[in-house]
């Protein structure tokens, strides 16, 4: 039997291991996770709930500190190099990795499965088709063309001895030179979990696109203070790496509850209760929530991002690429969009809690799956 190794960094991408796992029965069967830990709370507590799945579907994983000092960093990779070395098959989160890209030359895998990590699918897929190096999307390289194939990693995964490389995503991609697309239909969610049940009012997905200094804080500021007033939305689903200190200010802005999911989006949207409506700006959920929800009442919405909201400096790439993930959600789900805020007087603020939306007026409660925090 073939030894199956996931190698993931995220809370999406063990997710999308779960899926992957679930309509694989027969590869799963020999799977072992790797979880190379993130640093920052949220996500670590979100990997703590996903691997309590993750046993109840008997899959074995172990979680490795791979950011903490050097000497140690040094042996738990070369521990899981030995690991690697003997995968035939690797189920990978993120090829754009530098940890991954460091364990990639100890592996002999004849089988490669990449499950998606966001939206950064569609980038992986154009500079894989186009031979160039891997470089993520904000961070404003011009991913010049390499020498040969392009970069190692397309060198890695064009040799003679790989046999077959997967892309197991929602994404709306057509698959690079040598690769195949299997759909994510996210069947594991729609399996295990619900049904969904609906709020009044709408739920406001955060972003990190201020964490990764693409949108002037100021500016969002006042998009989704604009966006609570306007489209009746009482909760704030903080981002896993927006700071306590922004949230605040979100909180005191607007009137809504931050609420910190202690699961991805995809999962909560089924085991909690969620607004009638999801307003989010260009992220992975505006993908993944119309097909987790599929069936379900609820209305996922993009807000559009206005071009003075972007931050000096900012790459043209990185510009570029939010608009293609606007438009291809749009285009894959017919998704409604919500224009920047016009100039026009501001309706009146409604708070959680009024009649208005017939919600509960129950900041600070915490739930099974997510807690939620009233600044």
């Amino acid at each position: 039997m073939t030894e199956t190794l996931a190698l993931v960094e995220s809370p999406a991408q063990l997710l999308n291991v779960l899926e992957w796992a679930h309509v694989h029965p027969g590869e799963a069967s020999s799977l072992s996770i790797a979880i190379l830990q993130p640093t920052d709370r949220h996500s670590r507590e979100q990997v703590r709930r996903l691997c309590k799945f993750a046993s109840q579907a008997k899959l074995v994983w172990r979680r490795y500190e791979v950011r903490s000092g050097s000497v140690s960093r040094a042996r738990t990779l070369l521990r899981l190099g030995r690991s690697v070395s003997n995968a035939g098959r690797l189920v990978i989160g993120d090829l754009f990795s530098r940890t991954v890209q460091a364990l990639l030359p100890f592996s002999k895998a004849h089988e490669v499965v990449v499950v998606d990590d966001g939206t950064a699918t569609t980038e992986l897929v154009t500079l894989l088709t186009q031979g160039r190096q891997l470089s993520r999307w904000h961070t404003g390289d011009t991913s010049r063309k390499g020498d040969g194939k392009g970069s190692s990693v397309s060198r890695w995964l064009a040799r003679d001895t790989l046999e077959r490389f997967t892309l197991f995503t929602c994404m709306p991609v057509a698959p690079p030179p040598g690769a195949v697309v299997v759909p994510n239909e996210y069947r594991w969610i729609r399996d295990t979990f619900g049904p969904v049940r609906v709020l009044g009012g709408a739920d406001l997905a955060g972003t990190s696109l201020v964490e990764t200094g693409i949108i002037d804080q100021e500016h969002y500021l006042e998009a989704i203070t604009w966006i609570a007033r306007s489209r009746g939305a009482w909760r704030y689903l903080a981002h896993r790496r927006e700071s306590p200190e922004k949230l605040r200010e979100i909180a005191e802005a607007t009137g809504m509850e931050i609420v910190h999911p202690e699961l991805p989006m995809e999962v909560m949207a089924r085991v909690e209760p969620i607004g009638h409506t999801v307003l989010t700006f260009a992220s992975t959920i505006a993908y993944t929530l119309p097909i987790v929800l599929l069936g379900s009442p609820v209305r996922v919405e993009l807000c559009e991002i206005d071009d003075a909201w972007i931050t000096e400096g900012t790459a043209a790439r990185s510009v570029d690429f939010l608009r293609k993930i606007s438009s291809l959600a749009v285009a894959r789900h017919g998704l409604s969009k919500i224009p920047p805020q016009s100039r026009g007087p501001r309706p009146p603020l409604s708070l959680p809690g009024t009649q208005q939306h017939g919600l509960p007026g129950i900041p600070g409660q915490h739930g099974a799956y997510g807690s939620h925090e009233a600044f």
